[in-house]
């Protein structure tokens, strides 16, 4: 049996507890608030190893409209051994390379021009700048990842951005033509410092992408399983714009992208004094506030719907389980753990998850210590049904799963409601 934590670790300094972590505002409203939950990509070493919960609960700041948790874990602890690679997924690939060759053609990249990637992961974006004799440096805190990247052959630094690190790198190497922070603005505790850091490498001819699931589908979506410590901030466009305006940038053009079951990408650039936004930002700002994502009502009703989601899934659970008998996960995601922790899901009712990645293979999942297993397991286990939890790439999953499944073996997801996937 897996012993259990539930940690007493006090606030870090209050942000998004009692004010927000962009703007400093202290009109924070409880969104949801999904109790005590382990750090989502914390993988347990043996089944034995300790669980340790924290509080996760999503607030937003009125006067902003940023989302965010409350800083009760460390990005040291979250971010130093990372399990989450990007290059596992096809999607992810193709997303990042049809990125990088429309910022080539219409960057006009000189010689001594240079790119930087905050949060670079495994190299799986800029190894495709390479090609091209195109410097890329990556920022990435987790030195196992990061050694995957510097073995393509990218400039990696294992630190965490900061504006102190904006000044070595801008010493070093000058002001970049292009800044990448996919996936990355979200999960920085210190936002503040984050945009300092932003500000300082942003030349006149910088030009600033950001991208991040948003809040709006988050709430559009039910796509509650996004929520987890490691995310500590919920991107709206209206957030972004008001505290880049704070630290003297100007976010000119909001991109609507599929990734991730719909995320934003922003562009920011030094600001110049002049209103030079285009009609993107204002439109995406306008959706947001007739969703209602910041009344606080609203998210009444949500958290309410996220309970009927948790009941059901429960529910469905029980009885397939009796009736089927063999039910196995896919895909040992954060969204996974956020899903099966809210349910507390019981013992045996899902014996194992399958990933590819080789980094999440042989750890265990909480609450009870869930198997992750290989593809040759899972296949082997002979499953009657699958619930593949990263529905963002259900699509892609359940094509590779159809080569080698049974033809009986049923494909479901979670979010935003139980429903069975089609092989395509």
């Amino acid at each position: 049996m897996v012993n259990e934590i539930v940690s007493t670790r006090t606030f870090l300094d209050g942000r998004g507890e009692t004010h927000c972590r962009g703007c400093s505002g202290e009109k924070l409203f409880s969104a949801l608030d999904l109790g005590e939950l382990p750090i989502a990509n914390e993988l347990l070493l043996t089944s034995e190893s300790i669980i340790e919960k924290f509080p996760l609960h999503l607030r937003i700041c009125a006067d902003c409209g940023l989302g965010q948790v409350a800083d009760v874990v460390t990005p040291e602890r979250i971010f130093r051994d990372y399990r989450y690679l990007s290059s596992m997924s096809s999607t992810f690939l193709k997303h990042a390379s049809d990125f990088v060759t429309q910022q080539i053609e219409s960057l006009s990249f000189l010689p001594s021009d240079w790119v930087l990637e905050i949060a670079s992961n495994d190299g799986y974006l800029l190894r495709n700048f390479l090609p091209h004799g195109i410097r890329a440096v990556g920022v990435e805190p987790a030195e196992n990842v990061a050694e995957l990247s510097r073995e393509l052959g990218i400039e990696t630094i294992s630190e965490f951005f900061s504006s102190q690190l904006a000044l070595e790198l801008l010493k070093k190497y000058g002001f970049p033509k292009l800044i990448i922070a996919n996936n990355v603005m979200a999960h920085v505790p210190d936002l503040i410092d984050f945009l300092k850091g932003l500000a300082v490498l942003c030349g006149p001819g910088t030009k600033i992408s950001i991208e991040n699931p948003s809040l709006a589908n988050i709430f559009v979506g039910m796509q509650f399983d996004t929520i987890y410590h490691e995310h500590y901030s919920y991107l709206s466009a209206n957030s972004v714009e008001r505290l880049s305006k704070m630290y003297g940038l100007t976010l000119y053009k909001v991109e609507g992208l599929e990734i991730h079951g719909g995320s934003n990408r922003y562009w920011l650039s030094k600001s110049n004094g002049k209103n030079f936004a285009e009609g993107t930002v204002q439109s995406v700002i306008t959706k947001e506030i007739n969703y209602g994502i910041f009344k606080p009502e609203n998210w009444i009703a949500y958290s309410e719907k996220v309970e009927g989601i948790l009941d059901n899934f429960q529910n469905w659970l029980s009885s397939t389980f009796e009736a089927r008998g063999k039910i196995y996960g896919y895909g040992a995601a954060a969204k996974a753990s956020t899903l099966l922790n809210s349910i507390d899901v019981e013992i045996g009712l899902i014996p194992a998850i399958a990933d590819v990645s080789l980094e999440k293979q042989s750890r265990y999942m909480p609450p009870h210590a869930i198997e992750i297993i290989s593809l040759t397991e899972l296949v082997s286990k002979e499953p009657t049904d699958i619930i593949i939890f990263p529905w963002n790439i259900k699509n892609e999953i359940a094509e590779n799963l159809r080569k080698i499944l049974s033809q009986d073996t049923r494909v479901w997801c979670a979010i935003p409601f139980m429903h069975e996937v089609e092989f395509q």
